[in-house]
């Protein structure tokens, strides 16, 4: 296998900066405006801005069909995105969040649009362009991308942030995106096969099989439906929770974004020999028991015991889950897709459905802690993913099930 002849690098950027914007959103900006005194509901707004995420299996079919007016159908869909995301921070740089939040949320939220058509236009050139055997390396590039995107966007942005301020973090923010869209410009396409063509032009059926898809999976999307509970509800209140404790944004970026992913990136690599150890079924309920231990550490936080070894023993926990979790969730979403003709739309239906779930708990938790406080949100999100775990034994943990789906994978490879 030569692997010099894939773009590796240009791949590694797209994932990188596919992050960064998303990582800031989520944690550096909740940081730093909760230390501006915004409120807790007003702060759950931001995640309305990722709900667009939600809209890729949408955007897959058209992306998969069309070519706007570039070479490269995925290339051209590439550069439009990509070149839309760093105008858009310039954007979002040059105004007041003070004054103009609404219309932050609002470019913020086409920010992510674009970012979404830049994940399913990757994803697309990623089925194209690597086999059976170099896709592992893809995957792995990918949530490795991923975490040092959070670790830029989350992590570092916020302790920099003193000196940077808004608009200086958001413009740095767009120059590392442009570097992605230098490379891409740089980089040509490998035209469509045939067969690739034919499959293209039949997909008339194609709401019909999503809806046969998921009534064949209903089983999954439940599953689908709650296990983001336990990586969304808890941890989306830390970082306001430690601005409330008087922790300082460096020593929060630090914690959460460059300690947290350091962790993750192990737990990130350690995920695949565990699949293959005690299978993919296993390996979920395994990640999702690690996870409610997390929300268990968590809860003396939210009593106000946020002394830096508390803090860091539920951050390490929560990281060596998270990623995991990720990680054995999209195998299986694969699994799923990989039976399929149109194996990118279903891949982006399953992924989209379990991360704008994710989004609203994320919304839900804050907006709630805002009437009842931070411990009974996270004491029931701690007791809830133990049952969810629990679940997830009963109803994907059958052994002709988990037979079933190594035999497809074992036939595929």
């Amino acid at each position: 296998m030569q692997y010099t002849k894939y773009p590796w690098l240009m791949l590694a950027s797209i994932y990188i900066t596919q992050y960064i914007g998303v990582a800031f959103i989520l944690s550096a900006a909740v940081a730093i405006l909760r230390q501006q005194g915004v409120a807790l509901d007003k702060l759950a707004l931001l995640n309305l801005a990722l709900l667009p995420l939600a809209g890729k299996v949408f955007y897959a079919p058209v992306i998969d069909k069309y070519r706007l007016w570039l070479q490269g159908t995925y290339r051209s869909w590439l550069i439009l995105s990509q070149a839309s995301m760093a105008l858009l921070l310039v954007i979002a740089g040059a105004l007041d969040f003070a004054h103009q939040f609404t219309l932050i949320i609002a470019i913020l939220a086409f920010y992510v649009f674009f970012m979404s058509l830049q994940d399913v236009s990757v994803d697309g050139l990623s089925c194209k362009l690597f086999d059976a055997e170099s896709r592992k390396l893809a995957s792995s590039i990918q949530f490795s991308g991923n975490l040092l995107g959070n670790i830029i966007g989350g992590g570092l942005i916020l302790m920099f942030y003193p000196w940077l301020e808004w608009h200086g973090s958001l413009w740095l923010l767009a120059g590392l995106t442009s570097i992605s869209l230098i490379q891409i410009v740089l980089f040509t396409e490998p035209e469509a096969s045939a067969y690739d063509e034919q499959q293209q032009k039949d997909d008339k059926h194609l709401l019909r099989n999503i809806k046969a898809f998921i009534k064949q999976q209903k089983h999954w999307f439940i599953i689908m439906a709650l296990y983001p509970i336990g990586s969304t509800c808890g941890f989306a209140l830390l970082n306001p929770l430690l601005v409330d404790n008087g922790w300082h944004l460096d020593d929060i970026g630090f914690a959460m974004k460059i300690y947290g992913s350091a962790i993750g990136l192990f737990s990130a690599l350690l995920a695949a020999p565990l699949i293959s150890k005690i299978g993919r079924i296993h390996a979920l309920v395994c990640v999702i028991l690690i996870q409610a231990f997390a929300l268990v550490l968590m809860v003396p936080l939210t009593l106000g015991f946020t002394d830096k070894p508390m803090v860091y023993a539920a951050i390490t926990v929560h990281f060596i889950s998270f990623p995991a979790l990720l990680v054995v969730s999209a195998t299986i979403i694969m699994d799923k897709a990989a039976l399929t003709r149109h194996k990118a739309t279903f891949f982006s239906l399953q992924f989209s459905f379990a991360s704008l779930l994710g989004f609203i708990y994320s919304a839900a938790s804050m907006a709630i802690a805002k009437h009842v406080g931070y411990s009974p949100v996270v004491t029931t999100g701690a007791a809830l993913t133990f049952g969810i775990a629990l679940l997830v034994w009963i109803v994907l943990g059958r052994n002709k099930t988990n037979h079933h789906i190594n035999t497809l994978c074992n036939a595929k490879t």
